[in-house]
């Protein structure tokens, strides 16, 4: 960017030329049975300064450096000066047979300028970002001989500029990002193929509809075209006039136009991804070509304020996803494809918005094969926005601009149309509406009439709102919570094209307690529902949905940051399973059921919020203690209803139910466990020390409490407890300590260092003003007052013959904050490192590697511990795995609403905090000692873009507002067997 941020937008006239050729060639599965494909990824050879691309040869090439293809020149250890070309070179065979056929070069993604050259004459050009293009190179191949290919790509140009790709990924991108190829045709092959598919008003019987281009590279006459339909069982379809003779007359081109009947096809949804085959056979003289097709049978309108699929009015649940990996950066592999369409699928999402440029081709085959609507972007961001700073001298309205516009998404639209995945086309990202854009969308509008486009500025508000009202589709990111209400009766469909973005820039609250990733979901829970009970939010994608970090060659790390439920490894993140239960099709609406009466059954209130799928289309299973069933449950898309579970168990007071929901993909979409009756949740697991009496005196500054097989010891100088022994292990090293600690967020910067500060300080400058102590009852009650600088106030311990402690305290704050978490700090001896909770969660279910699940038991580090500042080391286990000095992620995190929390030694001795469902509990590892906190109040994270969300549950506190609560420890000896 540095080397064209002073060209003149007039230099866009030259890019639309370089890209206006965009009507692609179909790639056929079989050319007359001859090798029609040769593969060039792999190892080529690489010069960051190229100065001729035509005059590469072999000897020059050859003592370059070897790089790999696909990828990133960044990612891969080489640096190219901005405004400069690199240079890239190998050698490749073409076939003898080659020489009757024409020849094209394809490659799915050029970063971001290209010129080519075969056997050192020149081919072209090309300029447009993660844009495919391809070059008719008949004439340039030897066949039967080996050739040679020869590619200039640009660093840092201003098509790069106009898609803020390099300032987005906080590194130079660079280089061949997509797989690269030769394709052999005949003579007479087809182009710009274009399959739609429509029904009849009463979305039963269809017609498909076939066009396209016969191109001709020879003197032939005649030729046909035949079509093959296979249904998605494999059974052929008849279809009327499937053969057709077409008289070319040694015409370069000509139309063709085949429409065919279907009756009652098997309809295509997210839900139902069926696909038919769609087989074209061309055949001249020339040889002849067989071309497949996946073809859907849907059909997308947009009426009123609600966007339709077949007939259907649908609810997007998605995220935002960026093509990236730690290593890779911007170019992934067909595994990495393939495993985020898949993790995105069982994590109940049905929707990809492809920030910020359009994804790979195998991505979007991924789409339509398992049922993810997508929403394909052109590669262009931040035009007039002020994110980029070339606006601040250059007009984002300059009419120079619109050809380049226009011509990349003309190769957008052309290339990927055929997808049924894709359901809505998006011109831009956060741009300043203006006359070139209502200009574009009117070519959206005549280019293809079957699918509604967006633009991403804000449909409503005061920034970055210019007026896109001509889209079809609405469009605003970051509407907070107020959202919903605004889009029920807004008059197009309101998509939240960027919402709900996770915790990012609080950084400090990050790697101190990853809790602040779980208490996401409850802001987010309360948003999706509100967003799905609005008939005009047409859904929306969080932002966003893998995690944007880039481990580089250099040893730094750079990014926007942590802000995917699934991280850059591709490993469920805690906002991943919260993601997965809000956006469920299958609600249960109960989550505590009363013991049903004799011979009757369990009732549950059921929703089905699938769009297109009956629940009798799922399997349904249960399960309670060793017994377990199936069921079957007849309930259409958008209905409640009641689904009885009879078990024979007699005895049901206490116990869980767990069902569970399978679609018919075999993707679990929901899982809940329902309690019956009374469920007992002091159970504590630890066998409880009691004595007949408790004995009290003061040695020096020390107050020793000694019970049966267990001992405090107090210091009444600073007012503090000095310790706690069950037997002769000591427990207990400190405490109390208050922690006041305030929301924290950051700047919106790139640069992810792994050097965070950790954000979890007590209060400074105790000072004890008095500490008095009596024994009533075989209670001893000690009674401290003092002050901080934060606060000041009283704390009353009493400890109890039963090894219990109970600490209230009443404080007083002097100043005004914002906390996160407010409670008592303690802290434990070293080896007091194994936690286990009980508590309430969000949901009644979740994963056992989920840090907020109900019930777990962890450890501070142990052997699956993956120290987070092993730069660039891919980890080998669990996101619950990843450690800093506090301990790992589900060591450290908050569980908010405890019962109960323990933290014992290898041999079971330690203590239980026991709560009612209101505090919470953190564990942390310092120095010599485990540290805890028990919290009287716990919110979520301060991020900046998420914080709106979680304004209900926080409680600013002035100036002389009081606070305080209780907390009860008990100390344990051994674990109940």
């Amino acid at each position: 960017m540095k080397y064209y941020k002073y060209l003149s937008l007039a230099t866009l006239l030259l890019l639309a030329v370089n890209i206006a050729y965009s009507q692609y060639v179909e790639v056929p599965d079989d050319a007359d049975q001859i090798n029609n494909k040769i593969d060039l990824n792999g190892s080529w050879y690489f010069n960051p300064a190229l100065k001729n691309v035509d005059a590469t040869s072999v000897k020059t090439a050859k003592n370059w450096s070897e790089i790999q293809v696909p990828g990133e020149w960044l990612m891969q250890g080489f640096k190219v000066e901005a405004g400069k070309q690199a240079g890239y070179f190998r050698e490749f065979k073409v076939p003898a047979d080659w020489k009757d056929y024409a020849v094209y070069l394809r490659c799915d993604a050029v970063f971001s300028k290209v010129e080519v050259a075969i056997n050192g004459k020149h081919t072209g050009s090309h300029t447009g970002p993660m844009v495919a293009f391809e070059k008719d190179v008949t004439d340039l191949i030897n066949a039967g001989k080996t050739n040679r290919i020869a590619m200039g790509i640009v660093a840092e140009t201003l098509a790069d500029t106009l898609m803020s790709g390099t300032q987005y990924a906080a590194h130079q991108l660079g280089g061949i990002l997509r797989k690269i190829y030769l394709v052999a045709v005949p003579k007479v092959h087809l182009r710009d193929l274009w399959i739609k598919t429509e029904f009849d008003a009463e979305y039963n019987n269809a017609r498909l509809l076939v066009s396209g281009e016969l191109v001709n590279k020879s003197k032939l006459a005649s030729a046909s075209v035949s079509a093959q339909l296979i249904d998605p069982d494999g059974n052929t379809v008849t279809l009327d006039n499937s053969q057709n003779n077409y008289n070319i007359n040694e015409k370069s081109s000509s139309q063709i136009e085949l429409i065919f009947p279907v009756g009652s096809p098997a309809k295509w949804d997210a839900e139902h991804p069926n696909l038919y085959q769609l087989k074209l056979i061309v055949s001249s003289d020339a040889g002849s070509e067989q071309i497949v097709k996946n073809v859907g049978f849907r059909q997308i309108e947009v009426i009123g304020n609600q966007l339709f699929v077949n007939g259907c009015p649908v609810k997007l649940k998605g995220v935002n996803r960026h093509e990236v990996h730690p290593l890779r950066g911007r170019s992934l592999t067909d595994e990495l494809w393939k495993q985020d369409a898949k993790l995105f699928k069982a994590g109940n999402v049905n929707y990809i918005r492809t920030s910020h440029y359009p994804p790979s081709e195998e991505f979007i085959e991924w789409c339509d094969k398992i049922g993810l609507y997508v929403e394909l972007e052109n590669p262009i961001a931040w035009i007039g926005h002020g994110a980029n700073s070339h606006w601040q001298t250059h007009d984002p309205h300059a009419p120079a601009l619109y050809a380049y516009l226009e011509s990349i998404s003309k190769s957008n639209i052309e290339f990927f149309r055929n997808h049924p995945s894709i359901i809505i086309w998006s011109m831009a990202n956060e741009s300043a509406w203006g006359p070139n854009w209502a200009k574009l969308a009117d070519f959206f509008a005549k280019k293809d009439p079957t699918r509604p486009a967006t633009f991403h500025d804000q449909a409503y508000g005061g920034f970055n709102n210019y007026g896109s009202t001509k889209m079809p589709v609405a469009n605003i990111h970051y509407p907070g919570p107020a959202g919903p209400g605004v889009a029920e009766n807004f008059e197009r469909p309101l998509l939240f094209g960027e919402y709900a973005h996770l915790n990012t820039y609080n950084r400090s609250e990050i790697v101190t307690d990853p809790g602040v990733r779980d208490s996401w979901g409850r802001g987010f829970k309360n948003m999706f529902e509100d967003m799905y009970k609005s008939r005009g939010c047409l859904g929306g994608a969080i932002w966003s949905g893998i995690d944007d970090v880039f481990f580089l060659p250099d040893g730094r790390s750079v990014g926007y940051g942590e802000w995917g439920p699934i991280d850059g490894w591709r490993r469920e993140k805690p906002e991943y399973f919260h993601m997965k239960k809000s956006y469920s099709p299958v609600k249960i609406h109960n989550r505590v059921v009363a013991v049903p009466s004799v011979g009757k059954g369990i009732e549950l209130q059921v929703e089905n919020r699938f769009d297109f799928t009956n629940l009798s289309e799922c399997a349904i299973t249960w399960k309670l203690d060793a017994e377990s069933g199936m069921l079957n449950m007849n309930l259409a898309p958008h209905n409640f209803g009641i689904l009885t579970v009879q078990p024979k168990t007699k005895e049901l007071n206490g116990k869980l139910l767990e069902v569970k929901f399978v679609s018919p993909q075999g993707v679990e979409v929901e899982t809940c466990v329902i309690e019956i009756g009374d469920v007992k949740r002091d159970d504590i697991p630890f066998a409880e020390l009691n004595g007949d009496k408790l004995d009290a005196i003061e040695q020096g500054e020390m107050l020793m409490i000694k019970g049966n097989g267990f001992s405090w010891a107090f210091n009444l100088n600073t007012g503090k407890l000095d310790n706690a022994q069950v037997g002769e292990k000591y427990v207990l090293k400190g405490g109390a300590e208050l922690m006041l600690l305030s929301l924290k967020t950051g700047e919106c910067l790139t640069e992810h260092s792994l050097q965070i500060p950790f954000h979890n300080e007590t209060c400074s400058n105790w000072n004890m003003k008095k500490a008095t102590w009596s024994m009533k009852n075989d209670t001893v009650e000690v009674v401290v007052a003092g002050s901080y600088t934060e606060a000041e106030g009283e704390l009353v311990y009493r400890f109890s013959k039963d090894a219990a402690l109970d600490i209230s305290y009443q404080m007083t704050a002097n100043s005004d904050i914002n906390p996160r978490q407010w409670g008592l700090v303690f802290s434990a001896a070293e080896n007091m490192n194994r936690l286990e909770w009980y508590r309430k969660g969000l949901w009644s279910y979740y994963p056992e590697n989920h840090i907020g699940r109900t019930h777990g038991k962890t450890v501070s580090f142990g052997d699956k511990a993956f120290r987070v500042d092993s730069f660039g080391k891919a980890p080998s286990d669990d996101w619950c795995y990843d450690a800093n000095e506090l301990g790992t992620n589900d060591f450290r995190a908050t569980r908010e609403n405890i019962y109960w929390a323990s933290l014992s030694d290898n041999q079971n001795k330690g203590l239980v905090v026991v709560s009612d469902g209101s505090q919470a509990f953190r564990a942390f590892m310092e120095v010599g000692k485990v540290n805890f906190l028990v919290a009287g109040f716990s919110t979520g994270g301060g991020d900046m873009f998420f914080s709106s969300h979680l304004q209900k549950f926080r409680r600013p506190l002035k100036d002389g507002d009081k606070f305080g609560d209780e907390v009860k420890i008990k100390l344990v000896n051994d674990r109940n067997k």
